[in-house]
C-alpha cells in the first residue's frame, strides 16, 4: 500500500515483522548469526517506527558493504579490555553496535545495583542506532540509564573551520511509576512534531559554543574513558566501507535505590504530566514530555512500518546480493 505524506512523499506501508525477518535475513547470510541477526535488525526497525530514519533500515546497505569489506565483523562479543568493578571498558572489535550494546546492558545493570552506579565504556564500536533505544531499556529495568555515542566530525568551534567533533548522541531515561518511561534524547537525526520543538532543538542542537562543548565532551566521555578513537579520528560510516568506523560509545546505569530517597517514579511521572500540561506557545496544540513523541509513533506504527519505495527497492538488492530468498512486500 503507498500512501503520501503531507509533505508530498510517496510512502510504502510494509509489515514490520516482516521487515525485521528480512534484515534479519541478509544479516544472517553475511554470516551473523540468526539470534544476532534479529536483534541488530530489531534495533534498526525501532528507529524507523519511531521516526528516527537516519538511524533505521536507510543503513542497511552500508551495513552490507561494510561486512563484505571486512570493516564490520560478524563476531558477537566484545573483548573485557578492563574491569573495575563500577568501571568496565569493552573491545567491539568492530562488531555491529547492536550486538555489542546487547552485551553491556545487562553488565551494566547488575553492576549497577551492585555497586549504586556502574559505567562501561566500547572502543572499536559501529553504529547502534539510537542511544534512546538502549537508555530505554536500562529504565525499563528500573534504573536510570545514560547512553552516548560519537561519530565522524561535523562540528566545529565556533570561529574555527575545522570539524573537529561530530553530532554526537546523549540519551537519559529515568524510570517512571507511569507505565513508560522518561527518556530525553540529544540527537539530530529526527524530525520535531511541532514548531515550538523544533525551534527548541535547533536553539539546543547548534548554540555555538553550548552545542560545541556538549558534543566535544561527549566525544572526550566515549572515546577518552575507552581508549578509542574521538573526534577526527573516528570515520565516516558512509565513508570507504573497508576502513573501520571506530566509533566508542557508554553506558551508565544508576540504582535509585541506593540514593536513599523513596518515590523517584512517581516524582517522575509527575514532572512529565506538569510538562505535558504546561502554558502552550502561540501555535502551539500540544505539549510532549520527552519520549511522548516515539511512543505515540510506535503505537500509531501497529504492525506497519512507512518506507520510500526507493529505499525498499535498495533493500530487495542487497537482499538479492546475500542470496536472500524471501520476498519484501
Amino acid at each position: 500500500m503507498n500512501l503520501e505524506t503531507p509533505a508530498g512523499m510517496s510512502l510504502s506501508a510494509t509489515r514490520t515483522e516482516a521487515l525485521k525477518g528480512f534484515v534479519a535475513e541478509i544479516f544472517a547470510r553475511l554470516g551473523v548469526p540468526a539470534e544476532a541477526a534479529r536483534l541488530s535488525a530489531a534495533a534498526l526497525v525501532a528507529a524507523d517506527v519511531e521516526g528516527m530514519s537516519s538511524h533505521g533500515v536507510t543503513l542497511v546497505p552500508l551495513y552490507v558493504e561494510r561486512i563484505l569489506a571486512g570493516s564490520v565483523s560478524t563476531g558477537t562479543e566484545p573483548t573485557v579490555v578492563h574491569d573495575g568493578g563500577s568501571a568496565i571498558v569493552l573491545d567491539a572489535g568492530n562488531s555491529l553496535g547492536q550486538l555489542s550494546s546487547d552485551w553491556a546492558l545487562p553488565m551494566v545493570s547488575e553492576r549497577a545495583r551492585e555497586h549504586g552506579l556502574a559505567c562501561i565504556t566500547v572502543r572499536n564500536g559501529s553504529h547502534f542506532g539510537t542511544a534512546a533505544f538502549w537508555a530505554r531499556q536500562i529504565a525499563e529495568s528500573g534504573l536510570v540509564g545514560v547512553v552516548m555515542c560519537n561519530s565522524r566530525p561535523l562540528k566545529s568551534a565556533p570561529g574555527g573551520a575545522e570539524r573537529l567533533t561530530g553530532s554526537n548522541a546523549l540519551a537519559i531515561a529515568l524510570p517512571s511509576s507511569d507505565p513508560h518511561p522518561f527518556v530525553a534524547e540529544l540527537e539530530s537525526g529526527g524530525a520535531a512534531a511541532d514548531p515550538a520543538s523544533a525551534l527548541a532543538a535547533m536553539l539546543l542542537a547548534n548554540s555555538g559554543a553550548r552545542g560545541f562543548g556538549l558534543a566535544a565532551a561527549i566525544d572526550l566521555m566515549c572515546g577518552g574513558l575507552s581508549g578509542g578513537a574521538l573526534g577526527p579520528d573516528v570515520g565516516a560510516f558512509n565513508g570507504d566501507p573497508a576502513i573501520p568506523y571506530r566509533s566508542s560509545h557508554l553506558f551508565m546505569a544508576l540504582d535509585p535505590a541506593r540514593f536513599g530517597i523513596a518515590g523517584l517514579g512517581e516524582r517522575v511521572a509527575q514532572f512529565a504530566a506538569r510538562i505535558r500540561d504546561s502554558k502552550r506557545a502561540s501555535g502551539v496544540a500540544r505539549i510532549y514530555a520527552p519520549g511522548d513523541r516515539e511512543r505515540e509513533r510506535r503505537a500509531e506504527s501497529g504492525d506497519e512500518c512507512l518506507l520510500p519505495p526507493e529505499l525498499l527497492a535498495k533493500l530487495r538488492e542487497c537482499g538479492a546480493k546475500v542470496g536472500v530468498e524471501s520476498r519484501l512486500e
